[in-house]
């Protein structure tokens, strides 16, 4: 109650309701990542669970290590967010982490997160297997009875290797083989019979 100067005593006093938030939206748990070994033609679903529902979040808001992000959208007013992960093209880099700047959005009362926030780590190979150099023969002119040892040597192990593979005139190729991990492959060359070409 209140009195004036003239002593007149003010009636019961009315209170009004504040809402007061001041806790500064944050993710509940870390970004999460569908697929964190992407290779060519792979894409994979990133998720961001927040605290409470967020707005003016933006893929901006975002840095993607060899990568980019795309169609970023909530479906439950702002909590969840989901976004495509797409590697870059001829990459090999086993080391990859998405870094979000929590500065860039705000709650609904305004508030903006603190600091930034990095996934887990995911790994990108986007470069086509290739040889490392040429093909070599260890005899380039064979006559009646010889052989030769073919080496292929990659950038890079590799699987499914098989002679199918090759096509080799005037010749076949037998025991393909590796000694590496699929890096280093050989196989002998023996020449048809009575057949000449250079």
């Amino acid at each position: 109650t209140a009195t004036d100067v003239a002593g007149n005593v003010s009636s019961a006093s009315s209170a009004a309701a504040v809402t007061i938030d001041n806790t500064a939206p944050a993710l509940i748990s870390a970004i999460t990542i569908s697929d964190t070994a992407l290779k060519i033609g792979d894409t994979a679903t990133v998720k961001f669970t927040f605290t409470e529902a967020v707005s003016g979040f933006t893929t901006a808001d975002t840095k993607v290590e060899n990568g980019k992000l795309t169609g970023l959208s909530s479906s439950d007013g702002g909590i969840t967010w989901t976004a495509t992960l797409t590697p870059s093209t001829s990459i090999t880099d086993t080391t990859n982490q998405i870094q979000l700047d929590n500065t860039g959005y705000t709650d609904m009362a305004g508030n903006a997160g603190v600091g930034t926030s990095n996934s887990p780590n995911y790994s990108i190979d986007t470069e086509r297997p290739t040889l490392a150099s040429s093909i070599t023969i260890s005899d380039t002119a064979l006559k009646i009875g010889d052989t030769a040892t073919v080496t292929f040597t990659f950038a890079e192990a590799v699987t499914g290797f098989t002679i199918a593979d090759v096509s080799v005139p005037n010749g076949v190729l037998s025991n393909l083989t590796t000694g590496d991990g699929g890096i280093t492959w050989t196989a002998t060359l023996t020449p048809n019979a009575s057949a000449s070409g250079a």
